[in-house]
């Protein structure tokens, strides 16, 4: 079975092994976090999935009501609301689970992917729709306003607030890995311990039943044209890409990303990608997008600190793939 699913940059060809006859896979779609979420299982018994995968689905619909920026009545929109009234909002374990990741992804890679930056998101989303570009200068400041430290929870962690108003909290550098392995423990722990979860492109996988066979994963950028002729072989990790996406915008010559450098406030106008390789979902999810944005010698750095990582990151030069580091992934 080859299954095509969209990455935000790249297309990922999952084939999986059919060596017993009796082993099947199912795959289930519906949408959350305004892309295609998928489960495929890997199972010789398929009595109860239909149970499991309810459960899931609406795990993943839990979890975007508390973290989206998108829905005004989400835990994060109503934070961001009060940021800077001194206020208090209750939320649920898993933003402030999230929140703890990205302060540490903050910390490893010196700001260059940071969640505070909502301002900044929605400044350059009106650019897109707009085509006019935002005042270099006001992006500067608000980037500056985020550098520090507004995060704040109430002693007993059951309640968070933003201390300055300049703070407005996006989560698109890993809410979606963040979900997607969120759903794929529960159903593990549900004893369905055969499964691949897909949440926009962002993609947690165990191993496939019988033999525990790994998954075959082949890059492409869009357009079909291959990274590699090699197929990768995974199990029991996670997946991520990031880069220029059908979501930037072109103001004269020049193209912008969607992805934006949050110590600048300037959106990236190199056509720089990463896919990263990584134990969980969370951590996938912000490396691809850290890559992207940092220097070589500082991904270097950092990637010194995350041993069970694999991480490719290129661009294109003259219509030529040009590869710029490429650590175990392929």
């Amino acid at each position: 079975m080859i299954k095509k699913i969209n990455f935000l940059l790249i297309i990922v060809l999952l084939i999986s092994y059919q060596n017993f006859a009796q082993i099947s896979k199912y795959s289930f779609e519906t949408a959350r976090m305004g892309s295609p979420f998928s489960i495929i299982v890997s199972t010789n018994d398929s009595a109860g999935i239909s149970k499991v995968i309810q459960s899931s689905f609406e795990l993943a619909r839990d979890l975007e009501s508390q973290l989206s920026d998108y829905q005004i009545n989400s835990e994060l929109s109503q934070v961001n609301l009060r940021a800077g009234t001194g206020e208090f909002f209750p939320i649920h374990p898993s933003l402030k689970e999230i929140l703890i990741a990205a302060m540490q992804a903050e910390k490893l890679t010196q700001g260059a992917l940071n969640v505070k930056l909502g301002r900044l998101v929605q400044a350059w989303r009106k650019t897109r729709k707009d085509k006019i570009l935002p005042n270099e200068k006001e992006l500067r400041k608000i980037a500056a306003a985020i550098q520090g430290k507004c995060i704040e929870f109430s002693e007993d962690s059951t309640k968070l607030r933003l201390a300055d108003q300049g703070c407005q909290l996006d989560l698109g550098s890993l809410g979606k890995g963040f979900v997607a392995q969120k759903v794929l423990d529960q159903m593990v722990k549900s004893g369905w311990p055969y499964a691949l979860v897909d949440a926009g492109g962002k993609i947690c996988l165990t191993s496939q039943v019988g033999k525990q066979e790994a998954w075959l994963v082949g890059l492409e950028i869009p357009g079909g044209t291959a990274i590699s002729d090699q197929m990768l072989k995974l199990k029991n990790c996670a997946i991520a890409s990031s880069g220029k996406t059908y979501q930037q915008v072109k103001i004269g010559n020049q193209v912008y990303s969607h992805v934006l450098d949050p110590r600048t406030g300037m959106a990236l106008t190199h056509g720089r990608f990463a896919t990263a390789i990584a134990p969980d979902g969370t951590l996938a999810d912000w490396l691809a997008t850290a890559a992207t944005i940092m220097p070589i010698r500082e991904i270097e750095k950092l990637l010194v600190k995350l041993p069970n990582v694999r991480l490719l990151v290129w661009e294109f030069k003259a219509g030529k793939l040009d590869i710029l580091l490429n650590r175990n992934l392929l």
